[in-house]
């Protein structure tokens, strides 16, 4: 175990060095950033970022190298509940391919509620809403020692009477040891085209991201860790809010460095029951205030079988006033069959 989490670190210090040096500036916009958020119970326990935990309906999202048999037929939806009123559904469905691959298909619903809407002089024109959504198919099938997969989105973003919309892709790969529960994985994230946007001839940039990331369970023991890198692709820029108050040369080297992993427990003691915990850095010390972090960056939560069903929660803390909480369920159709 302390060779394998060695190497992992020594390949993260490798990246860092790599994507610590200063890239061009990007002229255009960022959009589309609704689909990094952990709307689902696995992914959100684990703290945000994972590309190494399978078993699951809807971690294919994550990595889509992650869509295994394991989980076929079995549809799932899960609800994120924001503060300030946002809504956010997820549902989803894997099949079995004839060719011994895996299907799966996902659908991320974002509702940001209703808003007072005004023109330049500050007459009220009423209210308006603002929602997006994307639609996920991917399919993965294993390769010897190595599971790859790949995903296809269609991304829409609807704010008031402007909307805009994208087509991206993920690419995944895991290698999974022979003989040990030891997964690598490689992650490229969000790599497409605007099909159109909020404003003609404007220029939307999707979040891509590269991400790298190693998981291990010892022998017996009734736990497993994982490490997940992001942005290794990306700028220092990506880890601080636009806050002109914030001296970025006064943070540590290591401080940047943290902000790029993300780290997740799994704790299994038994088939019907599992404890997920996690801890993300750069939420931590970016929703931080003068009077403290608290429970800022880290995550927590479950999931039980009773019966048919699979009934998982998890809770993400974002500083002192509290957090969200992703409340999940998953039944297996084929044991409702009866004939």
């Amino acid at each position: 175990m302390g060779n394998c989490l060695k190497y992992i670190l020594v390949f993260y210090l490798g990246c860092f060095m790599m994507v610590h040096q200063k890239s061009n500036a990007q002229t255009s916009r960022s959009a589309y950033n609704f689909i990094d958020n952990p709307s689902f119970t696995k992914l959100a326990g684990l703290g945000g970022v994972n590309i190494t935990s399978g078993n699951d309906v809807l971690m294919f999202m994550s990595n889509p190298a992650l869509l295994d048999s394991t989980s076929i037929n079995t549809p799932a939806f899960h609800y994120l509940n924001f503060p300030g009123g946002i809504h956010v559904a997820t549902l989803g469905y894997n099949v079995q391919a004839s060719n011994g691959g895996v299907f799966g298909i996902a659908l991320q619903y974002f509702d940001y509620g209703n808003f007072e809407g005004f023109d330049a002089i500050g007459i009220g024109t009423g209210h308006f809403g603002a929602n997006e959504f994307s639609l996920v198919v991917g399919y993965a099938r294993q390769l010897g020692v190595f599971r790859y997969g790949a995903n296809a989105k269609i991304l829409g973003s609807v704010l008031e009477g402007y909307q805009a919309y994208a087509l991206a892709f993920d690419f995944g790969v895991n290698y999974h040891h022979p003989e040990k529960d030891l997964v690598f994985g490689l992650n490229v994230r969000n790599i497409g085209f605007n099909m159109s946007t909020y404003i003609e001839g404007q220029k939307l940039q999707l979040p891509s991201d590269v991400r790298f990331g190693g998981s291990f369970k010892p022998e017996y023991a009734p736990f497993r860790f994982h490490m997940t890198l992001r942005n290794l692709n990306g700028r220092e820029e990506d880890f601080f809010f636009p806050d002109p108050s914030v001296n970025r040369e006064a943070v540590s080297s290591v401080d940047k460095m943290f902000r790029r992993a993300v780290f997740g427990v799994e704790v299994l003691p038994s088939e019907n029951l599992a404890v997920r915990l996690g801890y993300n850095h750069l939420i931590r010390k970016e929703f931080g205030t003068s009077a403290g972090a608290g429970a800022g960056g880290f995550t927590g939560g479950f999931a039980f079988k009773v019966k048919k069903f699979e009934l998982s929660y998890s809770r993400m803390f974002y500083n002192i006033p509290g957090g969200s909480n992703v409340f999940g369920v998953t039944t297996a159709i084929n044991e409702w069959r009866t004939f």
